[in-house]
């Protein structure tokens, strides 16, 4: 079990703690931030706080590396499969987050 921020939230659903952490993270700054300025906070928080190792690896390099699936399978010694999981699980845990915008 992963510990993250959020565990600080006790006694809150993770539906709540996740709401409170980002409303925290993004609204406790003092300048207003446009829309999409938030919405780089939450991705790079939600990827900081939200995502497994493995499932960073692959978006890393996937989406910032322009590394096709294969090479990132062979790279981390897995499934081209595998690799389609962590990053559709990824991609589902930041859209997730982006809610709380």
């Amino acid at each position: 079990m992963r510990i993250t921020k959020l565990d600080f939230y006790e006694g809150t659903d993770k539906e709540s703690s996740l709401k409170r952490f980002y409303e925290n993270e993004l609204y406790g700054e003092q300048d207003v931030l446009s829309r999409k300025d938030r919405m780089k906070k939450i991705v790079s928080l939600a990827i900081e706080n939200e995502l497994t190792e493995r499932q960073k690896q692959c978006i890393s390099m996937r989406y910032l590396k322009n590394m096709p699936v294969c090479d990132i399978a062979n790279k981390l010694e897995i499934s081209s499969a595998t690799v389609y999981k962590h990053i559709r699980k990824g991609i589902k845990a930041i859209k997730h987050c982006s809610v709380y915008i």
